[in-house]
């Protein structure tokens, strides 16, 4: 079968990436496939390629068959969490430029073929999904959580934490300390990312049901991305978070204020002590904006 030329960079180098697949008791049928997908996708972009699979402490070691299949096997002896299979993985890779996917079946590896020569003008292509395609359990959430990441980035997401995006490995080497060891890597990837002043794009991929169970929580996990969230919020860009606040607890003080005057003729201590809070929140954020610039 004929295969492009490998793609060279400007360099004259070929270009290469690390696809890392993290895997949790997983179907290991589904994972061989997901191996086979990702080289074909990367002969068609004309890549070099390497595969990590990444066992976070799956009963049993079921994935010993990936390395007849072309792919390198990472262990975790017990499980460590989705963000800490892909620092795992990430630790391994010889490539800069890394691909991840999930490894049940829910995402369509043949198109990262179309998203690996995009790299030539972003530094982070994310493979998004249709909020049709998103069970209606997680969807309200995840439709909170992503407005408020776009607010914070101050820039549109079309998909916070896909599981399906490639990206040049100084995204994460250059912020490494703050990425969790759960489920929420993959939305601090892209806060990170846009936050960071890389190019990301967003490109709709088709988005399948979930071969096996889901080890996500429909409840605990929203509230630990709102948390990472305002975790980069504070990191990245504080005074959006702190100036809305501060006007917020100023409008209280003017709305009390005016209540005060128009019942008791003065200002009452309540009015007095939104102001000050009003005061105190905004210099925070000019404090934290400091600390964030040096």
């Amino acid at each position: 079968m004929d295969s492009n030329p490998p793609e060279r960079d400007d360099g004259g180098e070929t270009r290469g990436v690390s696809f890392i697949v993290p895997c949790f008791n997983e179907d290991p049928d589904v994972v061989l496939g997901t191996v086979a997908k990702l080289g074909r996708a990367a002969a068609d972009a004309g890549w070099d390629h390497e595969v990590i699979v990444v066992d976070d402490g799956s009963a049993g070691a079921p994935y010993g068959r990936v390395a007849q299949a072309g792919a390198r096997l990472v262990r975790h002896r017990a499980n460590r969490g989705y963000g800490a299979a892909l620092s795992s993985g990430l630790r391994s890779a010889r490539f800069p430029w890394i691909g991840i996917i999930d490894a049940d079946g829910t995402y369509p590896p043949e198109r990262l073929s179309e998203m690996l020569p995009m790299t030539r003008d972003y530094q982070m292509v994310v493979g998004a999904r249709s909020w049709s395609d998103i069970g209606w359990l997680r969807r309200t959430p995840k439709r909170v959580l992503t407005c408020l990441a776009g607010y914070l980035a101050n820039h549109p997401i079309a998909d916070l934490n896909s599981g399906m995006r490639v990206f040049h490995r100084e995204i994460y080497d250059g912020h490494r300390r703050i990425f969790p060891d759960r489920f929420s890597f993959s939305s601090t990837l892209t806060m990170v990312g846009l936050t960071s002043g890389y190019e990301v794009a967003f490109v709709p991929i088709e988005y399948f049901e979930r071969i096996g169970r889901s080890s996500i929580h429909p409840l605990k996990d929203p509230v630990r991305f709102g948390y990472q969230l305002l975790r980069l919020s504070l990191y990245f860009r504080p005074l959006r978070f702190f100036i809305p606040l501060s006007l917020f607890i100023g409008l209280l003080a003017v709305v009390r204020g005016i209540r005060d005057l128009m019942l008791n003729n003065h200002f009452g201590g309540l009015t007095l002590v939104l102001c000050f809070m009003a005061f105190q929140v905004f210099f925070f954020g000019l404090i934290a904006e400091i600390i964030n610039k040096k």
